[in-house]
């Protein structure tokens, strides 16, 4: 049993080598070139076999990288597609063949939406909220604080949908779903900065016939 277990230590060891490990390249820009990197100190040559797309499509690449010293690259100029690549190399350190995936992400602002980008939406959220609720408090006398209130909401909910719409697009899945959602708040926001005018309007012009009525009884 002892020997069955030095044997399988001797196959994982002698299989390692073999094992495709996934690192990553980083995050990069839609539409951009990207230089697929490979470094290898002891390598003769080092090939670029394929690339798999987010969408799952697998191209069957077979090309020698360049190599500048220990460094292999190639130029990658399809990058029109959104979400993770995934791109494997073979070479031969110490005349061993082995093989390598990469991966690497396309956004479409080059960056990658961390947790702190969410947090912000949701400030921006509750702030807006926090404004309605102010404004909402004030009776119609107060219009102008009314108002006012109702404008910094407004702005505040822009920006909270603007920050999720970059989000949004940053997934090829729900760069449609985004934009709808978009363009449906900025029609309910663009709504309500209407009723607020027209409801500042309105008053602007009471307050300016209550003074003439005011001024023609003197």
């Amino acid at each position: 049993m002892k020997r069955n277990k030095n044997f399988l230590w001797i196959f994982v060891v002698l299989l390692l080598p073999m094992v495709m490990a996934i690192s990553s390249l980083g995050v990069f820009q839609q539409n951009d070139n990207i230089e697929l990197l490979q470094v290898c100190d002891n390598c003769s040559s080092v090939n670029l076999t394929t690339i798999q797309f987010p969408n799952s499509t697998i191209l069957e690449v077979n090309i020698i990288m360049t190599p500048v010293q220990t460094t292999y690259n190639y130029t990658f100029e399809t990058t029109d597609l959104l979400g993770q690549y995934i791109y494997t190399t073979c070479g031969n350190p110490d005349g061993t063949f082995v093989c390598e995936s990469v991966s690497l992400e396309v956004t479409t602002t080059g960056e990658k939406v961390s947790l702190s980008n969410s947090i912000i939406v949701i400030v921006f959220l509750l702030i807006a909220g926090g404004f309605m609720y102010l404004g909402s408090v004030f009776e119609k006398e107060k219009w102008i604080v009314k108002t006012a209130f109702h404008l910094f909401a407004i702005t505040m909910g822009l920006l909270a949908v603007n920050s999720a719409r970059i989000i949004v697009s940053e997934s090829t899945d729900l760069t449609l779903m985004g934009t709808s959602g978009f363009i449906l708040v900025i029609a309910v926001l663009l709504f309500m900065f209407l009723y607020i005018f027209i409801f500042a309007t309105v008053n602007v012009f009471k307050q300016i016939k209550h003074r003439n009525e005011i001024k023609w009884n003197y």
